[in-house]
């Protein structure tokens, strides 16, 4: 399958390099699911993968468009906003006011071996 005109560079990078080195079935899933979703699936009314009552650090991410994502925290008024999922994953939570520790957002998915992340609230889908 060709890949999408609307998918990043770092994104194409990023899913090339992933390929073949999942440290989990989890993550496997994580990524060809975007991958597919970044070059197939539009959503301009949002892509919800985590929602805050999902984990215990109260995070959110969606997908919006083909390759934009918002990360954000239940009571933080400040959502980030990116183009691609490499910048989304190596957004360091700390530096960001989300977390207390350094870790970035790929580091706290892959801790999590991806819990909480869900493929089927596609809200363009309902």
């Amino acid at each position: 399958m060709a890949i999408n005109k609307f998918m990043w560079d770092e994104d194409i990078a990023l899913f090339r390099r992933m390929k073949g080195n999942y440290q989990s079935e989890r993550e496997r899933e994580f990524f060809e699911t975007l991958k597919y979703r970044e070059e197939n699936v539009l959503s301009v009314c949002f892509d919800w993968l985590i929602l805050e009552p999902e984990n215990e650090d109260r995070l959110y991410l969606i997908r919006c468009e083909y390759s934009e994502y918002l990360l954000g925290k239940e009571g933080n008024f400040e959502e980030q906003h990116y183009m691609n999922l490499a910048e989304t994953l190596s957004a360091n939570l700390k530096d960001l006011g989300l977390l207390d520790r350094d870790i970035t957002l790929f580091q706290w998915l892959r801790e999590r071996d991806y819990k909480g992340i869900r493929y089927d609230r596609n809200l363009d889908d309902l």
